[in-house]
């Protein structure tokens, strides 16, 4: 159970975040410093292996568990055009959150700048 701070919740509302977001990127994210990162690629590598599980269930034929492979496929599309999400979380408190994408334009342009 992860306890969210106010201003995550602020910042959770201002973004667009809901809390399916955040259990995928929880479950599936990898874990640097403090931060919990589900990136672009690995977005990608997820739909890749939800698409491949998707083709076997159609040929056994079972709507539930397509239907949730679909919800699984859709909120793992929503991280990627984000540009992927990551939590920065101190022990079982999530403290802020962000879209991957921005901070590396950011760095990216900083660099420009200083040449």
């Amino acid at each position: 159970m992860i306890i969210k701070t106010k201003h995550s919740m602020q910042k959770m509302s201002q973004r667009g975040m809901h809390k399916d977001l955040l259990d995928m990127v929880l479950i599936l994210g990898t874990l640097r410093n403090d931060k919990i990162i589900l990136n672009r690629k690995s977005c990608d590598k997820i739909i890749k292996k939800l698409d491949k599980e998707h083709r076997k269930v159609k040929r056994i034929g079972n709507p539930l568990h397509k239907i949730l492979l679909n919800s699984y496929r859709n909120t793992i599309l929503k991280i990627r055009d984000k540009g992927g999400i990551t939590l920065v979380v101190v022990g079982d408190t999530l403290i802020t959150l962000y879209n991957t994408d921005i901070k590396l334009k950011r760095k990216r342009r900083a660099k420009g700048r200083r040449k």
